[in-house]
């Protein structure tokens, strides 16, 4: 008898107050206290733009990320990436504040499925695909994030350090922080041609 894979069904959509993060779960404590403590307050003061990952007619976060404006100072930039851009002072970016997965939402889609659903990948290519099109817009030249390193607390639960996740995105560290990572639109644009 064949096994069935489930299909998974999930959009993308900006946070609201309506969105239920009550039983949001996560091996990080920043991640889970984002998104059920701060998000609200930082889409009402027009800080960060928080977008959720749910089920299609369903207002429980299974995962999320928030985005705000940056600027980098040039001479922080590696000196690859500072050949490709203008001799800026600064440089404009986009930060990639949080992105958080449902941890168990997401076991219980791999228990089902018997394979990882990826959700922190689903979350980040649709993170890059806005960032690239509001440069369009706006230009920002990076997009940053800081790799939280997990507590030793954290990490006994499970979490892992997300560095290593990111630098298989082609995200790579800042001179003067290895910590705070960036990938350029430049690059983002080469990847999602077809955007």
């Amino acid at each position: 008898m064949e096994e069935k894979t489930p299909k998974l069904s999930l959009v993308i959509v900006p946070w609201t107050k309506e969105h239920d993060a009550s039983q949001f779960t996560s091996n990080l404590a920043s991640i889970k206290k984002y998104i059920q403590e701060q998000a609200h307050r930082d889409v009402s003061s027009y800080t960060s733009s928080v977008f959720v990952l749910t089920e299609p007619g369903d207002m429980v976060i299974r995962g999320y990320y928030s985005l705000s404006s940056l600027s980098i100072v040039f001479n922080e930039l590696p000196e690859k990436v500072q050949k490709r851009l203008p001799r800026y002072p600064e440089a404009s970016a986009i930060l990639l504040g949080r992105l958080g997965v449902d941890q168990d939402y997401s076991q219980k889609l791999q228990a089902a499925s018997g394979a990882k659903p990826r959700l922190d990948e689903l979350l980040l290519v649709d993170a890059q695909i806005r960032c690239l099109k509001t440069a369009r817009d706006v230009g920002s030249a990076l997009l940053v994030l800081d790799a939280e390193l997990p507590t030793a607390e954290e990490q006994k639960g499970g979490a892992r350090d997300p560095l290593p996740f990111y630098a298989k995105y082609g995200f790579v560290p800042l001179t003067a922080n290895p910590r705070r990572v960036i990938k350029t639109m430049r690059s983002i644009a080469e990847e999602f041609k077809t955007i």
